[in-house]
């Protein structure tokens, strides 16, 4: 037998390992080992979110849940441009530690349950280096970055947390630029206050070393107007080790009143504690947020995949906050991190069978922002509440003019409604309805009967919008917006006698003869004059799911064949989102799955495998594509249906290598068999 042979053995022996370790975990931990196809991944907590670089040492784009800045006259949009956690680790007699050809035995790990990010690598065969990152869940305004410094050789080491902010000083308003540094008994702290250029708004910043031995003799200097940095020196010995963090605090005033003493204060609030404390506080805080999972046996490529869009949505959001989640998360700015539909309609549903405690903060968000809301339905003529089609955290309108979406893409305010409506059938909390709840609704609904308008024979239409197919713009009779004001409309009746109030009689009179069309053979018509073209996201679809209001399996069927092969393929993944979870509801198993596996596999990227929006782009990590992939899990192969006693489970089917899924939420454990 040649050696040919055995050396195919031998490769097969080390795949089989490699794919044995990759998974024992179940899950949990995802391993880069090559560095050629990297896309990067992140780490948050709810307010802030850290885009990972290769080196460990620094940060790529750090962002703040709820920060949006803009030059005078143009669109606001969330912004990184405060980076505090880089830090440079220089080698005597070699120089500053570079990702380079220098850098050997180097590996990245993301461990989802724990929310931390670790980097190891030797350099230059003189130093090992063991990174570990992560935004703090247990300080949501804070994130750490901790070195383990192991010397190969005797080394002389240089080591400086470098902060640069943008030139805001000729910024006259609220804020003022600010660098400094201050020590309170031997905490060391560098902070920052940055203006947005319009001076009424600004990011506050704080950092801290935490040493795990000797503390150093450290060095402060402020290199410029917009740059500072600590430093300090360490030698060690062949085999020593040292361990170090940098804790930076990131706060604006949209969180708090006193952003600029709040970042120092809590910066250094855990210093006596140590280090060790703060990251087993870290960690024991995402133990009871994984306590709310979901367990997929007999396919551990699905365990990974459900796992990191979980993470994603879990590490974007955190209660109290009353904010919401970008159609990226945390992870980017992709579309200005503006609170888009994807909020309501994908994002939000998972969370609320999940976690419907976070799932609370993204209606708190639309509450917030509800006052200027109102204002926007005064100035465009409607009664009620306007929602903007890309909201930022006061409700402004940011989506840019030479788009028509945010002048007519108007079933952003039913979205709404619907989510509202949701949270208090699954949660059946009557106080949070009369309190919360039906207020809105109700806002909603004058809303819908202020925009629609009745024909000499009766029927109402809403007119010229712009529906979830983006291709079309201008039409008249959207299904879905017809679709979904409907649904707003009966469900404000509906909460009206709940909470013992008397419903407007427009609201039920308006969702009577609110029309939605149909061809001569029994589809249903996307809208007025629609002919069969070419659209760019399921619309007529979402009135089987998640609406409910077409509920006639034969004619969600006809609604489903006739669509599916319309949706461009090159479209956001949700439309194979839903199909998936009406054919799993329709019991067709092998279209589910078929259906389900084009919504997000082609998106995967190596080496974490995160999905961006689309297989040709880099809009990285979708969360609004994750929400989609959850629901299908979630409403579709795991039977849970939203029902007038809250959340049931019907019958359902999984896909043919899954034998067991189990849906661990807040409130109840649902499990399917084969």
């Amino acid at each position: 037998m040649d050696m040919t042979f055995y050396k195919k053995i031998a490769v097969l022996i080390v795949s089989i390992t490699a794919l044995s370790n990759l998974y024992a975990n179940d899950g949990w931990i995802i391993t880069a080992t090559d560095t050629s196809d990297y896309h990067q991944c992140f780490v948050g907590n709810g307010i802030i979110g850290i885009r990972t670089n290769k080196s460990g040492l620094k940060t790529n784009e750090v962002y703040i849940n709820g920060f949006y800045d803009c030059e005078p006259g143009g669109y606001a949009s969330l912004v990184s441009f405060y980076r505090p956690l880089n830090i440079e680790v220089s080698i005597k007699g070699i120089g500053e530690v570079l990702f380079n050809k220098s850098v050997t035995n180097w590996q990245q790990s993301i461990n989802l349950k724990e929310a931390i990010l670790y980097t190891d690598y030797k350099y230059a065969g003189k130093l090992a280096i063991h990174e570990r990152l992560m935004a703090l869940r247990n300080n949501p305004m804070c994130a750490m970055n901790c070195l383990d410094l192991e010397a190969l050789e005797d080394v002389e080491l240089t080591i400086e947390n470098k902060v640069s902010i943008p030139d805001r000083s000729n910024i006259k308003g609220t804020y003022s630029q600010t660098l400094g540094f201050k020590k309170y008994k031997d905490i060391p702290v560098m902070y920052a206050l940055i203006p947005s250029l319009s001076g009424h708004a600004c990011v506050a910043g704080a950092n801290t070393y935490y040493f795990g031995g000797t503390i150093p003799e450290y060095h402060y200097l402020k290199t410029s107007d917009n740059s500072q940095k600590i430093s300090f020196n360490i030698n060690l010995k062949k085999g020593q080790k040292y361990t170090f963090c940098v804790v930076s605090s990131i706060v604006h005033d949209g969180l708090t009143k006193d952003p600029f003493n709040d970042a120092l204060r809590v910066c250094a609030r855990e210093y006596s504690r140590g280090y060790d404390f703060i990251i087993e506080q870290h960690k024991n805080k995402w133990k009871d947020i994984w306590q709310d999972d979901i367990e997929i046996e007999g396919d551990d490529l699905a365990q990974r995949d459900v796992r990191v869009a979980l993470y994603s949505l879990y590490s974007s959001i955190t209660e109290g906050s009353g904010l919401s989640i970008p159609p990226c998360g945390l992870s980017s700015d992709a579309w200005g991190g503006h609170i888009f539909w994807d909020a309501e309609l994908w994002m939000y549903p998972a969370l609320l069978v999940m976690k419907p405690s976070l799932a609370k903060q993204m209606l708190d968000f639309r509450i917030n922002t509800a006052p200027q809301c109102r204002k926007r339905a005064a100035l465009y003529g409607y009664k009620g509440i306007m929602f903007p089609w890309e909201s930022d955290m006061d409700g402004n309108e940011c989506c840019p003019v030479k788009y028509k979406l945010d002048m007519n893409e108007h079933h952003i305010t039913a979205d709404v409604g619907i989510a509202f409506w949701n949270y208090y059938l699954v949660t059946q909390d009557k106080k949070w309805l009369q309190q919360k709840g039906y207020p809105m609704l109700k806002e909603v609904a004058d809303f819908w009967t202020s925009r629609a308008t009745q024909d000499n024979s009766g029927k109402c239409h809403i007119l010229n919008v712009i529906g979830p197919d983006e291709y079309h713009e201008d039409i008249d009779d959207n299904a879905f917006t017809n679709g979904a004001a409907k649904f707003c409309l009966l469900a404000a009746t509906q909460a009206a006698a709940i909470v013992n109030e008397v419903p407007d009689q427009q609201w039920n009179l308006v969702a009577d003869r609110l029309v939605v069309l149909k061809f001569p053979n029994g589809v249903t018509q996307q809208y007025d004059k629609y002919k069969g073209e070419i659209i760019k996201q399921a619309d007529v679809n979402l009135l089987s799911f998640p609406l409910n209001i077409i509920n006639d399996n034969a004619q969600i069927l006809k609604d489903l064949n006739f669509y599916q092969s319309r949706i461009d393929t090159n479209g956001p993944a949700m439309s194979n989102c839903a199909l998936a979870t009406i054919s799993a509801r329709l019991g067709d198993i092998a279209k589910a799955e078929e259906l389900y596996d084009k919504s997000y596999k082609p998106n995967l990227k190596k080496p974490f495998y995160f999905i961006s929006e689309s297989p040709n782009n880099t809009n990285m990590t979708f969360c609004t594509g994750y929400g989609g992939m959850l629901q299908t899990i979630l409403f579709g192969f795991g039977g849970l249906n939203i029902s007038p006693q809250g959340l049931v489970q019907e019958k359902s089917v999984l896909p043919k290598q899954w034998k067991s899924l189990k849906i661990k939420t807040e409130n109840k454990i649902y499990e399917v068999m084969k």
